[in-house]
């Protein structure tokens, strides 16, 4: 009798934990795959993309982001291996030259997918692509600087001021 109840608990743990659904999302486990389907809906709404549109542009906005992570994940790493020498200016010219060609690289990627997301949206739709999620932008002033500029900054060519 003891034997059949311990084998009845068994399959039931067993069949409770396979029954639980993969941890991370939808995406089969992996990290942030919440969060790239709440940013394909969000931009499926605010594209107003039709329901067939959205399900062909979805995989390929999903090829772009990954590129685009791989691009930045690449150059913080190059620019971290550089953080352990000591900071001298051919070590920060390094590092400031990783992360331009990181930037250069960031364009490429969008130039590529320009020609990609032609197939897949309209002319306004594609305006609008890469310029959505990008959060509020800061006030500019006369000379284009953030308003406020850096610490020290003047438009009008004073000195900087010594913080």
């Amino acid at each position: 009798m003891r034997k059949i109840i311990l084998m009845i608990v068994a399959v039931l743990a067993f069949v409770t934990v396979s029954a639980q659904p993969p941890q991370g999302g939808p995406m089969g486990g992996q990290r942030g795959g919440d969060r790239n389907a709440r940013t394909i809906e969000m931009l499926q709404k605010q594209l107003n993309m039709s329901p067939e549109q959205a399900k062909k542009f979805a995989p390929v906005y999903q090829g772009y982001m990954r590129e685009l992570r791989q691009v930045r994940k690449d150059t913080k790493t190059l620019v971290d291996s550089y953080k352990n020498d000591e900071m001298t200016i051919k070590v920060a010219k390094k590092i400031m030259l990783a992360q331009l060609n990181g930037d250069k690289q960031i364009i490429q990627v969008k130039k590529e997918y320009i020609q990609v997301f032609v197939n897949y949206l309209t002319p306004e739709q594609l305006s609008k692509v890469f310029t959505l999620g990008q959060g509020p932008r800061r006030p500019r002033g006369p000379h284009g600087a953030p308003q406020g500029g850096p610490q020290g900054y003047h438009p009008q060519g004073g000195q900087p001021q010594q913080r």
